[in-house]
């Protein structure tokens, strides 16, 4: 276990292979922020003792049906190339031929991970852009009908407003099908034209599309297993939109919208009457389903309620379990005797405050266990005060301090008191519960 630092991508991505049974044993190969997602032919050749020792990775673990290396941002991404240029393979051709058909939970969510997570570049620097308008505007430096101010909308909301075309596509790949016609469908729900025929455009969201394109692929598949090849350019294309299209139009659409009422609904409810009890509860565990990977699928949620509502009350409320990451990595740091322990947390904390919890979390106080009920302890706190107040975020971006320029207008200084709770709840937490840092290595 180390710090990334010094580290060549390219001898971790050597080892790893040395250490899952060679790129024979590949099936496919992901990434997102700080993890490297590999889906392996056979489990059992995975020797995790060995890949826990390699220096730039934080953890490992098998989660979702893959396997899961922290690695943190911006290495990881470098290690995922070297990856591909070592194993030289077809990775969609692969993912089709072996991937595991695991139809749970957690393949669902690894379903939606593998659809959004090629969205957050967009989306995040999309929604810090935003912040940074909405700062320039509260401030004073620009107003709401400047040039300037207005260009920088154009190019923040850009991906929000052709989300669904987005979605289309990345689903589209991830279902089977073609991903230009996932994203054509797509666009057919949020066509102007359909206001001609009374249909509100964009109002099945999110689930609407996935539905779409589920169903778009699924045509398509079967298709092209009956239609010649000679004219299967033409007629495939063809007869999916055609069918796919009154699907839409007649069942599809409708159910999506009824879903996504359903969703928001509930969501309302349990905010409004659970208050900040809801909260409580949501920061709290929040950490621990960022361990199993399955918080990357809550992108579909987050960019629903956006979607409908314009604002999102879920994510300033699991920023304080990302905060609380910090608050508990903190007292490790202070008291902890261990040096090698000292140096990663030193090294984490800064990033974490930046949005980026894994190091943190898996590196240190996972390690360490009893930091991390320090850290569901602070969450819990920070997330009920959070909901009390309703405090909103206004756009998709990072949490802990970057999220402070995409919360709404007025909760600010709110969402600021509610971060020092967090993060002050977890330190005295863990400071009180203590750890047991003897079985780590110096």
């Amino acid at each position: 276990m180390g710090e990334n630092s010094g580290v060549n991508p390219k001898q971790i991505a050597l080892e790893i292979i040395k250490n899952i049974g060679g790129s024979e044993n590949i099936s496919s190969i992901e990434h997102c922020a700080t993890r490297l997602r590999v889906t392996l032919i056979d489990d059992e050749k995975a020797d995790i003792k060995s890949l826990k020792k390699i220096e730039g990775i934080f953890s490992v673990r098998f989660r979702i049906g893959q396997l899961h290396m922290i690695i943190g941002t911006g290495l990881v991404n470098k290690v995922h190339k070297e990856l591909n240029d070592i194993v030289k393979k077809n990775e969609t051709k692969n993912n089709k031929q072996n991937i595991k058909k695991t139809k749970n939970i957690n393949y669902i969510m690894n379903k939606f991970a593998n659809i959004f997570i090629p969205l957050i570049p967009a989306l995040v620097g999309g929604g810090m852009l935003m912040g940074i308008n909405y700062i320039f505007q509260r401030f004073g430096l620009i107003s709401n009908d400047n040039y300037i101010s207005k260009l920088l909308s154009i190019f923040s909301s850009s991906a929000f407003v052709f989300l669904n075309i987005l979605v289309g596509f990345t689903s589209a790949k991830e279902f089977g099908g073609t991903p230009i016609l996932g994203a054509a469908m797509a666009g057919v729900l949020i066509h102007p034209r359909l206001e001609e025929i009374n249909i509100n455009k964009g109002s099945g969201g999110i689930i609407a599309v996935l539905l779409v394109i589920y169903f778009m692929s699924f045509v398509e598949k079967k298709l092209r297993k009956v239609i010649p090849e000679v004219l299967d350019l033409i007629l495939t294309p063809l007869i999916t939109i055609l069918i796919t299209g009154f699907a839409t139009m007649y069942i599809l659409y409708p159910i999506g919208e009824f879903l996504t009422n359903i969703f928001l609904e509930i969501l309302n409810l349990s905010l409004e009457k659970g208050g900040a009890m809801t909260g409580f509860f949501l920061g709290g565990v929040y950490s621990t389903i960022v361990t199993t990977g399955l918080h990357q699928g809550l992108n579909a949620f987050y960019l629903e309620i956006l979607a409908r509502t314009g604002e999102n009350p879920m994510l300033p409320i699991f920023a304080m379990g990302d905060t609380a990451q910090a608050g508990a990595g903190f007292a490790v740091y202070l008291y902890a005797k261990n040096k090698s322990l000292k140096k990663i947390a030193a090294n984490s904390i800064p990033v974490c405050l930046l949005g980026i919890t894994e190091p943190i979390m898996f590196g240190v106080n996972l390690l360490l266990v009893r930091p991390f009920i320090g850290a569901a302890i602070g969450g819990a706190i920070g997330g009920g005060f959070i909901a009390f107040f309703k405090v909103p975020s206004v756009s998709l971006g990072l949490s802990t301090i970057p999220i402070i320029s995409i919360i709404k207008q007025g909760y600010v200084v709110k969402y600021i008191v509610g971060f020092i709770i967090a993060f002050l709840g977890a330190f005295i937490a863990t400071t009180i519960l203590g750890f047991d840092e003897s079985k780590i290595e110096d």
